[in-house]
């Protein structure tokens, strides 16, 4: 990375624990029958909880305050875990997803799976979903009330926004945010960065793309 190079990576280490300890690979889907039971059995043991523990023994709850942090523990980490687990991966696992230098944005916007990482190479052109001179943007925004916001919006050539939407690896990506933001091309800074350095690491960027010749916002 040059010193002149503005770029956007997830830098969240409790995130990097629990996706250390577990790995979610490309295609991986948490099927809804298992997570229905993990949440069933956490429901029932609140609601237990709640009703009996008034009614043990000289009015002790200690029983059911067992019983719940049994059932608890035995419900929540596995869907706690695939969450965290997920949400690092699909954004990156600590390696770049948007780069600002040399006059040139590039972008990513799949994930980088447990099964993708010893392959994971930002420095192979294949690595970019998206490479265009930064003088070629139609327009740079924020959007600040949705979730994960800010969000750093690229709007793109037509040429480039057809190029993401009709490639089978970015598609559904390309759609969802075309579809939010109105441009298949956006990143959650509000997500890759914490509360204390997001709004600096948005400036950071934004200040590349404008000195660079981005369009600006």
């Amino acid at each position: 990375m040059s010193p002149a190079t503005a770029e956007l990576r997830l830098r969240r280490p409790l995130l990097r624990v629990l996706g250390t300890l577990r790995p979610v690979n490309s295609g991986h889907r948490m099927r809804p029958a298992t997570l229905l039971a993990f949440l069933v059995l956490a429901a029932v043991a609140f609601v237990v909880l709640l009703v009996a523990a008034p009614l043990g023994p000289r009015g002790s709850a200690m029983p059911y305050v067992l019983a719940f942090v049994v059932a608890a523990a035995i419900a929540l980490p596995y869907p706690v875990l695939t969450v965290a687990g997920s949400t690092w991966y699909a954004y990156g696992a600590g390696h770049p997803m948007l780069s600002v230098a040399d006059g040139e944005v590039r972008g990513r916007l799949r994930g980088v799976w447990a099964d993708e990482l010893a392959a994971a190479d930002p420095t192979d052109p294949s690595w970019w979903d998206l490479r265009l001179p930064t003088g070629a943007l139609a327009g740079v925004r924020v959007e600040r009330d949705r979730p994960g916001s800010p969000i750093l919006v690229l709007d793109l050539p037509a040429e480039a926004a057809a190029a993401l939407l009709a490639d089978e690896d970015t598609r559904k990506l390309a759609e969802h945010w075309r579809d939010r933001v109105g441009s298949p091309a956006a990143w959650q800074v509000g997500i890759y960065a914490g509360r204390l350095r997001r709004e600096r690491q948005l400036r950071t960027l934004l200040a590349a793309l404008a000195v660079q010749g981005g369009a600006p916002s």
